[in-house]
């Protein structure tokens, strides 16, 4: 070929290919299980049946009959199988799940043992997955918790409240309290993995010195994690009730948490969500996980809530449509909305707020963007209250006053929109603080 004759590109700048630009295939080797990797997925599950329905529960339930509960466990096995029908579920494995209520433990034990095996022929399921059940002192017979235990259940969370049996008639429970210290004993001895207990403040009569009794009496018998709320009473109070002692003054009560958080964090246990603490390596997955990822939950039972495909909704909370419109086959959803882009990026700083720890790198690996950047105007806010501690890996909530207003502090990254309500940032409650010297 002549000089004259080279080809026409020979003076051109180099060919921009966009196929080969943005697809290099000789960089990008895919294999078959890089394309059809199984997804995480993680359910929430409601049992809304109690053996005794307490004065301080807001949730869903009902009074234990045996009439009814039959009928439930079949409606629940067949929201199962309708989910576990969708391509989008069958894409998916569960990795993690929480089975609350109610009290699930009202279910006998071989309605649970029905419920969890029809969960693992239906789903896809990670051998050795996190499964939490809810129960109370009570209701937890060491033939029911080995039921679970032998159907995989690896966590049980008991609704304790007290340690002090005063307390625990002012509530309306069994004045018990050596009940209550030999079932966690038995969850123990039979090899529970981790065994969470709820405590309350701020309940009638309640004082610092009893207090720091049921938190003690906790850390001796060696949970792996305690949760404490406030307590709140939501049945009608009777006659006899209203000549109960009166419940400490807030002030005390914003002591009482207070004071929690530097006993637990002093023995030892790591704070999460505010007002739940867990020894090193026993933080529950289900909140860590679902609250810090794109995580899918499939809500089961009424008023369960869940989280797929960019929509957040909640199940038909009567117990009788509920089950109506499973057994018509159709998924019982009562209300929810979609979740804007915008709102996405929103709701994963909410939620890793409300789990103590933002990391970074997850957040930019999940939505292309970094946090810090872009929401910087509300974390210098919160940095200069005191409430957050940002660094190079995460944003952290510093307790124990962020922790206090772990609510608040989630709520200043909320879409205007939604900021329905003044959420007050600049109290400070120093004052109750027992400050040590640096």
């Amino acid at each position: 070929m002549s000089h004259n004759s080279l080809p026409f590109w020979k003076d051109y700048p180099e060919r921009d290919n966009e196929w080969v630009r943005q697809y290099p295939t000789r960089h990008h080797a895919l294999s078959e299980a890089d394309v059809f990797t199984t997804q995480p997925m993680g359910f929430y599950m409601h049992i809304p049946f109690c053996n005794r329905l307490c004065f301080s529960c807001p949730y869903i339930k009902h009074q234990t009959d045996k009439s009814v509960t039959q009928r439930y466990v079949e409606a629940l096995k067949r929201e199962m199988s309708l989910y576990a029908a969708r391509p989008y579920v069958q894409d998916h494995r569960l990795e993690v799940g929480y089975i609350g209520g109610g009290t699930p433990t009202a279910l006998s034990s071989e309605q649970l043992t029905e419920v969890l095996r029809h969960l693992r022929s239906e789903f896809s399921t990670l051998p050795g997955m996190e499964i939490t059940v809810e129960s109370t002192p009570l209701d937890i017979s060491e033939h029911k918790a080995r039921t679970l235990l032998a159907e995989g259940v690896n966590r049980i969370s008991l609704g304790v409240q007290t340690f002090v049996e005063q307390e625990l008639v002012d509530i309306g429970r069994p004045a018990d309290v050596a009940m209550i210290t030999e079932a966690i004993r038995m969850l123990h001895r039979i090899g529970v993995p981790r065994v969470n207990i709820d405590l309350m403040h701020g309940l009638n009569g309640q004082t610092m010195d009893s207090w720091h009794h049921s938190l003690q009496t906790a850390v001796d018998l060696g949970v792996s994690s305690i949760s404490f709320y406030t307590y709140m009473e939501f049945a009608q109070v009777s006659t006899k009730r209203r000549k109960l002692p009166p419940v400490p003054p807030r002030e005390q009560v914003d002591e009482m948490f207070l004071y929690a958080a530097e006993f637990l964090t002093g023995q030892g246990y790591e704070g999460y969500f505010g007002d739940c603490f867990a020894l090193p390596g026993q933080r529950p997955d289900y909140g860590a996980r679902t609250w810090t990822e794109e995580f899918p939950i499939i809500p089961l039972g009424p008023t369960a809530t869940g989280h797929l495909k960019s929509h957040w909704y909640f199940n038909e909370p009567d117990i009788e449509r509920y089950m109506q419109q499973v057994n018509a086959g159709q998924l019982p959803l009562s209300m929810g909305r979609e979740i804007s882009a915008e709102e996405r990026l929103r709701r994963a700083v909410v939620l890793g707020i409300k789990s103590s720890r933002l990391s970074r790198q997850r957040y930019l690996a999940q939505h292309g963007v970094d946090f810090a950047k872009l929401f910087a105007d509300e974390i210098a806010t919160l940095q200069a209250q005191g409430l957050v501690r940002l660094t190079d890996e995460a944003l952290e909530v510093t307790g124990p006053k962020g922790w206090y207003y772990m609510d608040n502090i989630s709520k200043a990254f909320y879409s205007p929109p939604h900021r329905r309500y003044p959420q007050h940032l600049g109290a400070d409650i120093s004052p109750f603080m027992r400050i040590q010297a640096a």
